[in-house]
């Protein structure tokens, strides 16, 4: 685990006994306050009732004083109204689905950035047998990640790589740290791609599992002898119920091969081994295709189009690894082509829409961008008549990608570093133009509504107290966290996979976000020439001009309203006049907005003058209506808040007073009882 993460506020799943238990023995991980979240998955009747009681076990057995007493609270799966979990053909991959969403929403709201997962050896065996079975090959038999972005996540806000809010370092910031003490500031601050970039989002839920290199007996006999006890669920033991059980069921009773049993010759598990091997390898081709991206030369990168310019270098040989070279040229030539899938898929995730580009799909883009001619020799144990030109544009991912001519300016020397940089072409990346043929990315944001409408809608569920009391566990320290706020016109969406955009129309109007077509760019610019806006349809055209190449300004995020009219385009922070008739309110604007491109990384070596960011949210007018949106939300939670402590006296006094009246009742019946045996003894 890098030691940045420790610097963080943990959390843990219901095994967070056993990481408890190990944490313990580290000093460096004894001030780290650990909160604990157990999932229930609502999938059986007493699934309830075994949550609780992990949770009285983890008060009881790991609360060990009140400064390290872990916080525990119980998530529980919400599923669609008339669906019975246990009798979906799918329940683990759904229920796998809703479990990472409920604890990185519990996370962002709790400000945890690191997850701490229970998985351990046997759970990675499992899963290499299933992915045997599923046909995967290769790096699909790596295992489990010990560290990962939190899955399922895509597009939620403050957990999927955005929503970073413990730190702002700056890219000044940035700078003078790395050349004031680069190595030992690394230990403190987050990882070089977290820094933070005005106009770019950073941030998010990473999850880690510190007990994969540990056996399921061993964690038992260690919690054993601490003499804590634990929670098995009863439908793991049924194998009839999913694939992983079969598994599960095999492996325990040991009706696998020997060659897989955890007793053979190599003392561990042979698919762990094997695992191992391959996760080895992995990080190797990971780590010089890291090299390779940190040496690339990114000429200008324009937030507002996603618009990528780079030089490559010409080879992805490595040339300061000696075992590269020690090996046959055939698996040269693999090795080559594993790094330089691995070096464009990192080029390609800057602008592409899609969350992860799967290495398998990018074998004829790492030929077209790394072999696209015949002068180079790129890839040993080539013979020459297999190196054809390759096509200067081509799709893949969402991203097209040109080759053009390079510019004469900023040239690198031959030789200057460990990788020579294509000196005759520059790749342009940008988003592949949107076809007819399939749906284009559309957002729709609510229209704003007054508070008091919004909590009238809301019902009578969220008001009923014994609910509330019963469910919400733990709820007096949630209400001491900061909350963010829930309202649908302030949370982000995430547009066409790149643009993070938080959007507040006007009152009872819906607003759409969708791209800046070819029809929609005329009408625009049709009606600012009508109107006569001559400043703005200047400003517009210098816009778009600078962006980039043509295509890509029918790709850029555009405000539309119910009527399909173009309001404003929110990269270029551009805004439709209004008329000079309409009454526009002061004290919040009819349209306001921020926006951010998507977490990215770029090499170390980029400058602040190549990248053309997006404006931050900072602008004046729109960060005040924000906030007194937001205050006003937060006003209006605590006078709820107030009501339900009321009410929830109310109760308590009531039930204080029927329990002492019961208790007067049986005191009063007792007395007349002793009476009438005094009497009768007289």
């Amino acid at each position: 685990m890098a030691s940045s993460s420790l610097q963080q506020r943990l959390a843990g799943t219901a095994q967070a006994c056993q990481i408890r238990q190990f944490g313990e023995r580290f000093p460096e991980l004894r001030d780290i306050r650990f909160k604990v979240f157990v999932v229930d998955h609502k999938a059986r009747p007493e699934s309830t009732r075994e949550a609780s009681q992990v949770v009285k076990f983890v008060d009881k057995y790991l609360g060990l004083n009140k400064r390290s007493k872990l916080k525990t609270r119980i998530l529980r799966l919400q599923w669609p109204t008339g669906v019975i979990p246990s009798e979906l053909p799918d329940f683990e991959t759904q229920a796998r689905r809703l479990r990472y969403q409920a604890l990185g929403e519990a996370c962002y709201k709790a400000n945890i950035p690191s997850l701490l997962l229970g998985h351990h050896g046997a759970d990675e065996e499992e899963t290499l047998i299933m992915r045997l079975i599923g046909g995967y090959g290769g790096e699909g038999l790596r295992g489990i990640s010990e560290e990962a972005d939190i899955p399922e996540c895509q597009g939620i806000y403050g957990v999927s790589q955005s929503g970073g809010r413990d730190y702002t370092v700056t890219w000044e910031e940035k700078q003078m740290i790395k050349a004031r003490d680069g190595r030992g500031m690394e230990e403190v601050l987050p990882p070089i791609q977290e820094y933070r970039q005005p106009g770019f989002e950073y941030g998010g839920v990473r999850i880690f599992r510190p007990l994969m290199d540990y056996d399921k007996p061993a964690l038992e006999a260690t919690l054993t002898n601490a003499g804590i006890p634990w929670v098995t669920d009863s439908t793991n033991s049924d194998p009839t119920l999913s694939i992983r059980n079969a598994i599960r069921y095999l492996l325990r009773r040991r009706l696998l091969p020997n060659a897989l049993d955890n007793d053979s010759q190599y003392g561990s598990s042979a698919l762990r081994v094997a695992a191992n091997n391959i996760r080895r390898k992995f990080r190797h081709r990971n780590a010089q295709a890291d090299k390779l991206f940190q040496a690339c030369d990114v000429i200008s990168f324009n937030a507002q189009s996603g618009c990528l310019k780079v030089r490559i270098p010409l080879s992805a040989a490595p040339p300061s690894d000696p075992d590269f070279y020690k090996q046959s040229a055939a698996r040269q030539e693999i090795e080559v082509e594993h790094i330089g899938a691995r070096l464009v898929r990192l080029l390609l995730s800057i602008v592409a829409p899609l969350h992860h580009l799967p290495l398998d799909r990018l074998e004829f883009a790492t030929k077209a961008m790394l072999w696209h001619s015949q002068k180079h020799s790129y890839a040993p144990g080539r013979g020459t008549e297999e190196f054809k030109p390759q096509p200067e544009t081509f799709t893949t991912g969402g991203v097209l990608c040109q080759r053009v001519k390079s510019p004469t300016e900023g040239l690198p020397l031959p030789g200057a570093q460990p990788f020579v940089l294509d000196p005759d072409y520059v790749w342009c990346l940008s988003r592949q133009p949107y076809v007819k043929t399939q749906p284009e990315p559309v957002r729709i944001f609510p229209p704003a509504q007054p508070l008091k409408q919004r909590e009238a809608e809301k019902g009578d569920e969220e008001r009923d107290d014994a609910k509330i009391e019963k469910e919400n566990e733990g709820r007096e320290e949630e209400r001491n966290e900061k909350s963010k706020v829930n309202s649908p016109e302030l949370q982000w969406q995430l547009w066409d996979g790149r643009y993070w955009i938080q959007l507040i129309g006007p009152q009872g109007k819906p607003m759409r976000i969708c791209p800046l077509s070819q029809d929609r760019l005329s009408r625009l610019t049709a009606n600012l020439k009508a109107n006569r806006y001559t400043e703005s349809l200047t400003a517009l055209e210098k816009a778009i001009k600078a962006m980039g190449p043509p295509h890509v300004r029918h790709t850029i995020p555009a405000m539309m309203d119910d009527e399909d009219n173009c309001l404003a385009l929110p990269t270029l922070d551009f805004r439709v006049p209004k008329p000079q008739s309409t009454n526009s309110s002061s004290e919040a604007p009819a349209l306001i907005w921020r926006v951010r491109y998507k977490k990215v990384v770029f090499p170390d070596n980029v400058t602040k003058e190549r990248i053309v960011a997006l404006k931050d949210e900072k602008l004046e007018g729109v960060k005040p209506a924000l906030l007194r949106v937001a205050e006003e939300e937060e006003r209006e939670k605590s006078r709820e808040q107030k009501k339900w402590e009321r009410r929830e006296k109310r109760e308590k006094s009531k039930k204080k007073m029927e329990a002492n009246e019961a208790r007067g009742k049986r005191v009063r019946s007792k007395l007349r009882s002793r009476g009438r045996e005094s009497d009768d003894g007289q």
